[in-house]
């Protein structure tokens, strides 16, 4: 099998410099690429399906276990559901997360004992990803700021920006005070409900649900898009309901496991709350910092970024009646490029539109996955 991992690696790389080269120098990863590498990793697949046929007959000793393959399928649909996820909360554009399900599933078929295989292997992959991309680019950011002429006024003028995207998170409908109350009480339900459902669950579901770091995952990238579940009406009625009869019960039946359990949600709280705020609110606040750029509302057409700040303020903006609501990283449709421009058009002095260049993030998933066969190590154990 050695000589099937050398093959395959070398293959997958050959094909990913490809792919990175053209995202470096177009900010965009064609289909024809991504079809080119689908046909490459199917190829892959067959050889080894025929050799473990072939031992299966008794000709060779040296091959993978059908049951490989059923595993290999179900990692194949967790990274598919992730990168649909990453699209899907205006992470990744639609070329990244392709390239990042084929990366994927490379993987396995390069090392078969891969750590985390199947079901975790997605992301610890992830993990490796954004890690390392993140390091890069904050500390590009901030060596280009002690390389400026005046570091003194960079970072002076990095920890004002800094300070006004905490003013901006803490506004909204309530109160400073009221939403980081309802935060810290729907959050606690809510890891609460994963622990009581996971230890009343057996197989698959069960095991899932007892690694909050996969509930740390689907939070983490969609909580733009389910966040404001949390503040309607509905969920209000259902906390307050779910609360009185869960303390009501534990204080007489089991007292001593519902303190345990309500001290292990709120440390998940607490984790998931850093992640939150280091990793979505300020960490992308500070990898766009070297992006942006200001245009004209002559300039705005359909491609156009916007900055996560921008785009914010356009999906509060009743005059768009929720247009932007999905606001993805392929960029704007012509429908949303339209409005934004008569919208800018109708507004008093020169307005300005806070976009930023395309990122080419294929180097990072490519990377990522480098990483993840050389280290071969669960790395996701740093979300616990």
């Amino acid at each position: 099998m050695k000589l099937f991992s050398l093959v395959f690696f070398v293959a997958f790389a050959a094909w990913a410099m490809g792919v990175v080269n053209v995202d470096l120098a177009t900010k965009k990863i064609p289909n024809a690429r991504l079809a080119a590498g689908l046909k490459l990793l199917l190829l892959a697949a067959g050889a080894l399906f025929v050799n473990t046929l072939l031992g299966l007959y008794g000709s060779t000793t040296d091959f993978l276990n059908p049951v490989f393959y059923r595993l290999w399928l179900t990692h194949l649909l967790l990274a598919a559901v992730a990168g649909v996820i990453l699209w899907y909360s205006e992470i990744w554009p639609a070329g990244d997360a392709k390239f990042f399900m084929l990366a994927a599933a490379w993987l396995p078929l390069i090392n078969p004992l891969i750590a985390n295989f199947p079901v975790y292997l997605f992301l610890a992959l992830l993990v490796n990803i954004f890690v390392a991309a993140a390091l890069f680019a904050v500390g590009s950011f901030l060596a280009s700021g002690f390389m400026s002429a005046t570091p003194a006024d960079f970072f002076r003028k990095l920890g004002g920006d800094i300070r006004e995207r905490l003013t901006s998170l803490a506004t909204g409908s309530m109160t400073g005070r009221a939403a980081a109350a309802a935060y810290m009480l729907n959050m606690t339900l809510l890891f609460l409900l994963q622990q009581i459902v996971s230890i009343e669950t057996r197989g698959l579901l069960g095991r899932v649900l007892a690694r909050p770091d996969l509930i740390y995952f689907f939070l983490f990238f969609l909580w733009d898009k389910i966040g404001r579940f949390f503040k309607s009406r509905l969920w209000a009625y259902g906390a307050c309901a779910l609360y009185l009869v869960y303390f009501a019960a534990g204080y007489f039946l089991f007292r001593d496991r519902m303190l345990a359990m309500v001290a292990m949600a709120a440390l998940n709280v607490f984790k998931f709350s850093l992640l939150l705020f280091f990793g979505r609110a300020m960490l992308e606040f500070l990898m766009e910092k070297k992006d942006l750029i200001y245009l004209a509302p002559a300039e705005v057409e359909p491609g156009v970024i916007l900055s996560a700040k921008f785009a914010e303020d356009l999906k509060r903006n009743p005059a768009f009646d929720g247009l932007f609501d999905d606001c993805f990283k392929d960029g704007l449709d012509e429908e949303q490029a339209a409005a934004l421009k008569a919208w800018l058009a109708r507004l008093p002095g020169e307005a300005k539109v806070e976009a930023v260049r395309g990122r080419a993030f294929a180097q990072w998933i490519f990377a990522g996955a480098c990483l993840t066969l050389l280290l071969d190590r669960n790395l996701a154990n740093l979300l616990r």
